[in-house]
């Protein structure tokens, strides 16, 4: 049974993707890493993004968090965390994250300023993080 990875950004108020910094660009960067994310997983034949019953698997979380747009060119930063899925129980018996992998991220350069070379910096570092993320949940999920 595939690992099932949570890449639903439609909950305003828990969004999984933040592209924020992007400003008006925000939301196209949000889609352009969701996109992404279900792009390189579903390829894959060890993941699934459907979830169907009650699976196990992981939330990916991510967010620009450095915006650079000077001098002919766009860099920007991506941060992130994977927990897993479901959430898990704690101590007080409320439901609470599991952190998987806290120090998540990359950088990546576009040569131009431009919205679409934005799309194609967060894409970059999006397919980076995911190499490196992907093996950290298969990974973690053997010892489940």
């Amino acid at each position: 049974m595939p690992i099932f990875v949570d890449t639903d950004n439609s909950n305003p108020t828990n969004k999984l993707y933040n592209g924020s910094l992007a400003g008006s660009s925000a939301s196209k960067a949000e889609s352009k890493m969701q996109a992404t994310v279900k792009r390189i997983l579903d390829k894959n034949a060890g993941f699934t993004t459907i979830k169907v019953g009650t699976p196990k698997g992981y939330t990916i979380r991510m967010k620009i968090a450095k915006l650079d747009v000077a001098n002919h060119k766009t860099v920007c930063t991506l941060s992130g965390s994977i927990t897993r899925y479901p959430k898990g129980a704690t101590m007080k018996g409320a439901q609470g994250d599991e952190m998987v992998s806290l120090s998540w991220g990359g950088t990546a350069e576009a040569s131009d300023t431009n919205e679409g070379a934005l799309l194609d910096c967060v894409e970059a570092v999006t397919e980076s993080m995911m190499k490196s993320g992907m093996a950290t949940m298969t990974s973690d999920f053997a010892k489940r």
